[in-house]
């Protein structure tokens, strides 16, 4: 007779996940979001005890499948909010980080060594910098902090779970998994008011802020399970585990469809066009003159490009997916595209105002209104900063870091897309090849989605893509023993 006492901690933690996944489908059919909130409480509180009865790799995993079921719980009001029970484990998680710095040296410094890796500490570097210099410099040094704690966890900390796992797919695996919940709860609400492309803002609540978020994550994860499920048995042996597999992302994929985010779209369609240049094996260096070529064709050719995006008509809130695909371009009458050029000519007004140091990180909605003009308003238009960012990752560091700032962000996407392509045509094992491409892939998906918005002060976001990084570091550093040897 099997006895409580012989069953592992292991085994008692997954138990709970599962009835924690039960209960919170009951409270999403029922509408009792406060139900939702205690569920993760108890979460978080199961995660903190499992820490110290657990191997750190299984409270790893199982931050990731938390991190797209985490929900914003408010502490002294709206602007004081809490995701649980990602933030507080992530805040622990890198606390034990800086406690074991020190043992860890010997097996940092070849990570750091890496391209990816110095660039990106450039970048978290001047955006310390850039908070001294901050108009607002609690709200600039609390959100460099966070970046801190995402690059410690999702960056540094996955590329330690690389190397001690060796089954990098699991995370991106986990984290689909987590998906479900999510996606089940957006289902269900879009069901009910007949998956209206108007109502897919609030769709995905209160697990994601909007729709354009739950896109982008789902582009980002769809691409990832994609290639675990085209490496077939060399990853996943169970013949049953690829089936629920592809049903998990079949349910992605319709679920992508009526997020009704068309940058999410574009970003997918980007990296399909990608992967055949992949096909056709470019070299970083091709890709490189290529991009510069294509930029110097477009500066050269702005007028003539916007004069025909203002002859576009065509409206984003019509439920047709070819007016929805055209309406990207529709600059004069499409009221989403109107604001969001109106917020990119405020980014680029105010670094241009503070072109060395920026307004500070995180600053730019409490400044942009003071930028606006009359004639780029629309009825969307605020002046006091409550409705979102500049709508582009990149202007936004211009706005807030500089052109520094703004250079060293291209900067890095343009190094991992270099050094991904190069690694892809030296990798020697073809599962390291796809797990590049896999990375790489991921991240222009979400290089392409910054362009229209901005999701790195996410977690849910900046998991994948901080993780992605590393695993494109650990990856080209095991290739790297393998030429040696």
């Amino acid at each position: 007779m099997l006895k409580l006492k012989n069953i592992s901690y292991d085994t008692w933690l997954w138990v709970l996940c599962l009835l924690l996944v039960t209960l919170s489908l009951y409270s999403v059919a029922v509408s009792n979001y406060v139900l939702i909130y205690l569920i993760f409480f108890i979460a978080f509180a199961a995660l903190i005890t499992g820490y110290f009865i657990l191997n750190k790799q299984n409270l790893f995993k199982m931050l990731f499948f938390f991190v797209p079921l985490s929900v914003p719980v408010d502490l002294m009001g709206e602007d004081a909010q809490i995701q649980l029970p990602t933030e507080p484990l992530v805040g622990m998680l890198t606390l034990l980080f800086l406690a074991y710095l020190i043992r860890m040296r010997k097996e940092l410094i070849p990570m750091l060594k890496h391209p990816i890796s110095i660039v990106l500490l450039l970048e978290l570097c001047w955006m310390i910098v850039c908070s001294f210099a901050s108009e607002l410099m609690i709200v600039s040094f609390k959100f460099t902090f966070v970046r801190f704690c995402y690059i410690s966890t999702f960056f540094i900390l996955s590329y330690f779970w690389f190397k001690q796992e060796e089954k990098p797919y699991k995370l991106f695996v986990i984290y689909g998994i987590g998906m479900i919940i999510p996606m089940i709860n957006g289902f269900i609400f879009h069901a009910k008011l007949d998956f209206t492309q108007r109502t897919a803002y609030r769709m995905p609540q209160p697990y994601f802020n909007d729709h354009t978020v739950y896109g982008a994550v789902l582009a980002f994860v769809i691409i990832a399970l994609i290639i675990i499920l085209y490496q077939g048995s060399k990853l996943i042996k169970n013949p049953i585990h690829r089936f629920l597999l592809s049903l998990l992302l079949l349910v992605m994929m319709v679920a992508e469809f009526f997020a009704y985010s068309r940058a999410a779209w574009l970003s997918l369609a980007c990296s399909l066009i990608f992967y055949i240049a992949i096909r056709f094996k470019i070299t970083g260096n091709f890709f490189l003159v290529a991009t510069s070529i294509l930029t110097v064709i477009v500066v050269l050719n702005w007028d003539t490009i916007i004069g025909l995006l203002e002859e576009n008509k065509a409206i984003s809130n019509k439920e047709d997916l070819a007016l929805q695909v055209k309406s990207m371009g529709n600059l004069s009458t499409d009221v989403s595209n109107k604001e969001r050029v109106n917020r990119w000519k405020c980014a680029i007004r105010m670094g241009n105002s503070k072109p060395f140091f920026g307004f500070g990180p995180r600053t730019y909605k409490f400044f942009y209104g003071n930028f606006q003009v009359r004639q780029d308003l629309t009825y969307t238009s605020t002046f006091i900063g409550n409705r979102g960012h500049a709508h582009s990752d990149y202007l936004s560091y211009l706005a807030e870091t500089g052109y520094t700032g703004f250079v060293l962000h291209i900067l890095l996407y343009l190094t991992i897309l270099y050094k991904g392509l190069n690694l892809m045509r030296t990798c020697m094992d073809p599962i390291n090849r796809s797990y590049i491409l896999m990375a790489v892939l991921g991240i222009l998906t979400y290089a392409v989605h910054s362009v229209f918005n901005g999701f790195m002060e996410e977690e849910k976001m900046a998991s994948l893509v901080f993780m992605s990084m590393a695993l494109m570091v650990y990856i080209a550093e095991k290739e790297k023993q393998k030429s040696i040897s």
